[in-house]
């Protein structure tokens, strides 16, 4: 991870007003408020949705006079009012941030989260996942202000994780140790896991079970097909398992205390390394092979035993058993921002 250093002895005050940008997508707010709380700031919450061609083309918002949303100007945008620091996240929203900070002659300070795909110097700082091909900028001459993180940045901390385990919904609390949660994704913008996907995870949850004695803790996302959740379940049949139903209050992020392992699908960074702050054993089951820079964050994720492949726990159980490497990095991220922009550390 690269260290960007304050030159100057003094400090400067925290932004007034921090504003976190988006279209709504929840992936890209959780990490831009991530970042928010990780720096103690309050954090007001837009929503703005760019052109298709800034979209496509997002150094193009700092041509004066260029058009920055679609439909109806957000009123804020045709006031002209704009805060001390701007937040945003995922390559369709670097073109906002690039308007702003024309519109503000640079005023308005930019933090962009994730590789935008155009040079990182339309930006006041940059925090891009080592996966990410900018990556390779962070720490050479010029590119200060790029700062790179192994996993995508989260709000959970371990003493919230703690907190919440102490009061999970009464199907996960009684599940008998070991206890092995299991975040399932699905469907994305990658890839679509079919029934038979979502059938082979559940035979191999089912021979993991049979192996260790383990209870599984089954937590579905907003992406999990219910019809397909089926085609898992069937497979668990007279084994101890609890199917979170959407309905009742959500296990996570309780369960992760609760659980003596987690497993993970492949298709989500995000909760591979929310998975990852807890230190304990993380499985990661692929609904379908990954490729490219997903393939690669898992790569980085196993070689640094932060995870193994569920192949590799069926194959060889003991090896949850040995220590798994922290995965922790908003304390230094938070600080590396304050460096960079003068503000003082909080007492």
């Amino acid at each position: 991870m690269s260290r960007s250093i304050h030159s100057s002895d003094t400090f400067v005050k925290m932004p007034d007003s921090t504003w976190i940008l988006s279209d709504g997508t929840m992936g890209m707010m959780s990490q831009s408020f991530a970042l928010a709380q990780s720096l103690g700031l309050e954090a007001t919450d837009l929503r703005a949705v760019p052109t298709p061609w800034l979209r496509l083309f997002p150094s193009h918002a700092a041509i004066p006079g260029w058009q920055l949303t679609l439909g109806r100007k957000p009123d804020w945008l045709k006031a002209g009012i704009f805060p001390e620091l701007l937040i945003t996240c995922g390559t369709r929203m670097a073109g906002l941030s690039v308007g702003i900070r024309r519109l503000t002659s640079q005023r308005t300070k930019t933090i962009h989260i994730q590789d935008p795909r155009i040079s990182p110097h339309h930006f006041d700082m940059l925090i891009v996942t080592a996966h990410d091909d900018m990556a390779a900028l962070a720490g050479t001459p010029g590119y200060e202000h790029v700062l790179v993180s192994t996993g995508s940045l989260n709000r959970l901390t371990r003493d919230a994780i703690a907190e919440q385990a102490t009061s999970l919904p009464t199907p996960f609390s009684r599940l008998h140790a070991p206890v092995y949660a299991v975040m399932i994704g699905g469907h994305n913008k990658r890839y679509k896991a079919g029934a038979e996907a979502f059938a082979g995870l559940g035979r191999q949850l089912a021979a993991l079970a049979n192996k260790t004695g383990a209870s599984l803790a089954l937590i579905p996302s907003r992406r999990t097909p219910a019809r397909h959740l089926k085609n898992l379940t069937i497979a668990l049949t007279g084994l101890s398992y609890t199917l979170w139903d959407g309905q009742d209050p959500n296990p996570y992020p309780g369960i992760l205390g609760q659980a003596d392992a987690v497993i993970v699908t492949s298709d989500s960074v995000n909760m591979t390394s929310e998975a990852a702050l807890t230190g304990k054993p993380v499985i990661v089951a692929t609904l379908r092979e990954e490729e490219g820079r997903i393939a690669d964050f898992h790569a980085r994720m196993k070689a640094n035993h932060h995870t193994v492949l569920l192949e590799e726990a069926l194959e060889n159980p003991d090896i949850l058993s040995t220590p798994f490497a922290v995965l922790d990095e908003m304390p230094s991220l938070s600080t590396q921002v304050r460096q960079h922009f003068g503000w003082q550390e909080p007492a």
